[in-house]
């Protein structure tokens, strides 16, 4: 079952990746464009920590 851990970092990642599309598809200015593919990028990062720790778990 997922923990309150999983759930919180696939919501903030879902929720940059969508603030990145509608920047990308409202033509938005290079900067914002950039501030928000950092973003996500970072959220990524945590992702990614997330599943290292599950794998890590199954060794």
């Amino acid at each position: 079952m997922p923990t309150d851990e999983t759930r919180r970092v696939l919501k903030v990642f879902g929720v940059a990746v969508t603030a990145y599309e509608d920047a990308v598809d409202k033509g938005a200015p290079v900067d914002e464009l950039k501030k928000a593919e950092a973003e996500v990028n970072t959220r990524l990062t945590e992702v990614t920590a997330l599943i290292d720790r599950l794998r890590a778990k199954t060794k």
